[in-house]
C-alpha cells in the first residue's frame, strides 16, 4: 500500500473552453487517429480531423465492425466532433460504444455522454462525447496493434449498427481546456467529496407509523448552494503573484497553457440531473473549474476529485507572511458538480 499525498499531486484551474488537442495553447499534445474496417485494412486519418480545416475524412466507419481509434499522449475527457465541410452525418447508424485500452486490451467499456447522438443515432450532428478519465486507462496500445502507438491514450469508438449513410468527419479529435497550474504552499487543499442531497419530511398515517407513512421531498434549494473550497499557494515573483488570482476570476493570465480571456464555466453543469445551473445576475461574477490530483510515489496511482462552477470572491482572498515565503490563502464556493477524477481532463 501506497499513500496519496498532495505532495506528490498538483491543482489546476480551468475556464471552459474546449481545446483541441494540438492547437495552440495545447500544440505540445500530439494525437493520433487510426480507423480500422474490422478485418485487415487500417488507415492513419490524423491529418484529416485534427483540426477544423478544409481537409476531413470520408467514410470513417462504414459497419458495426469498424472502428475508429483516438489517442493523444496526454490523457484526456472529451471528444469532438464535427462535420463541417464533409458531405454527410450518420444515418441508422444506432448507439454508439466506446472502449479503452488498458495495458492489455480494448475490451474495457467506457461510460460516456453522446452529444453527437440525435434520433437514436450516433455522429448525427455536431458535438463533444464526454467522459470520465479511467483509473486504468493505460498506454502501450502497439502492442496489440503495431498501427497505434507506443506513447498514446486510446478510445476505441464504434458503432452499434452498420449505418445507411456512412458519416464524414472534418474534426473527431480530444478536447483540453485552458489551464492554470498552481504549485501548493503547505498541501492543504480543502473540497467537499459530494453534494448535499434534498431534505425529505416523513408523512405519518394519522400521526402513527403504518403502511401508509411515507416521504416527501423538500424544497431544491440544498442542490444549489455553494459548497466551500479552499487552498493555499505560495507567491513568486513570475507566476503566481498576478497570474494566480486573474485565472481564478477566469481572465487572462498569459500562461503557456491559458492564452485567451476565459470562458466563464457557470451554467455548464446540471446539478439534479436534467436542468443546467442557473447563471448568476451579475455577469462580472465568473466561475472556473478546479481539478486536484494526488499520486503516489513509483505507484502509478492518481486520485482527485474536480469541481466545477467554482467563484472565488476577491472579498474572501487574503495574504501571509510566513518563513518560506508570502501565501496566497484561496476560498471559494463550488457552485457545480462535484466528481471523482483520474486524470487531469475538461469534461463539461
Amino acid at each position: 500500500m501506497s499513500l496519496l499525498t498532495g505532495r506528490d499531486g498538483a491543482l489546476r484551474i480551468y475556464d471552459s473552453s474546449n481545446i483541441l488537442l494540438g492547437a495552440a495553447p495545447r500544440d505540445e499534445a500530439t494525437v493520433d487517429v487510426v480507423t480500422w474496417d474490422g478485418s485487415s485494412s487500417w488507415a492513419n486519418i490524423t491529418s484529416d480531423v485534427d483540426t477544423d480545416d478544409t481537409s476531413y475524412s470520408s467514410n470513417f466507419l462504414t459497419d458495426n465492425d469498424d472502428a475508429v481509434f483516438i489517442g493523444a499522449d496526454v490523457m484526456f475527457a472529451m471528444i469532438r466532433f464535427i462535420k463541417g465541410g464533409a458531405s454527410d452525418y450518420a444515418a441508422a447508424s444506432g448507439n454508439l460504444k466506446a472502449y479503452y485500452f488498458d495495458g492489455t486490451n480494448f475490451d474495457k467499456t467506457l461510460t460516456f455522454t453522446d452529444g453527437t447522438s440525435s434520433g437514436g443515432n450516433c455522429f448525427a450532428q455536431d458535438g463533444n462525447i464526454g467522459f470520465n478519465i479511467p483509473s486504468d486507462w493505460a498506454v502501450g496500445a502497439n502492442t496489440v496493434n503495431a498501427n497505434l502507438d507506443a506513447d498514446k491514450y486510446y478510445v476505441k469508438l464504434m458503432t452499434t449498427t452498420s449505418s445507411t449513410t456512412d458519416p464524414d468527419a472534418d474534426v473527431l479529435c480530444p478536447c483540453d481546456g485552458q489551464y492554470f497550474e498552481v504549485a501548493f504552499a503547505q498541501m492543504d487543499f480543502s473540497g467537499p467529496i459530494g453534494r448535499a442531497l434534498t431534505d425529505e419530511r416523513l408523512i405519518l398515517d394519522r400521526q402513527k407509523a403504518g403502511s401508509r407513512m411515507h416521504f416527501i421531498e423538500q424544497a431544491d434549494n440544498k442542490l444549489y448552494e455553494p459548497l466551500p473550497v479552499s487552498f493555499a499557494a505560495l507567491l513568486d515573483t513570475t507566476y503566481n503573484k498576478d497570474d494566480l488570482e486573474i485565472a481564478l476570476q477566469c481572465g487572462n493570465p498569459v500562461s503557456a497553457r491559458w492564452t485567451a480571456a476565459g470562458t466563464s464555466s457557470k451554467g455548464d453543469t446540471q446539478n439534479d440531473g436534467s436542468n443546467s445551473n442557473p447563471t448568476f445576475a451579475d455577469s462580472n461574477k465568473k466561475t472556473v473549474n478546479i481539478q486536484y490530483l494526488a499520486s503516489s510515489p513509483g505507484s502509478g496511482v492518481d486520485y482527485g476529485w474536480a469541481y466545477y462552477e467554482c467563484y472565488f470572491p476577491p472579498d474572501e482572498q487574503s495574504y501571509q507572511e510566513g518563513e518560506d515565503g508570502n501565501v496566497l490563502s484561496l476560498n471559494g464556493g463550488c457552485y457545480g458538480l462535484i466528481k471523482r477524477i483520474h486524470g487531469f481532463g475538461i469534461r463539461y
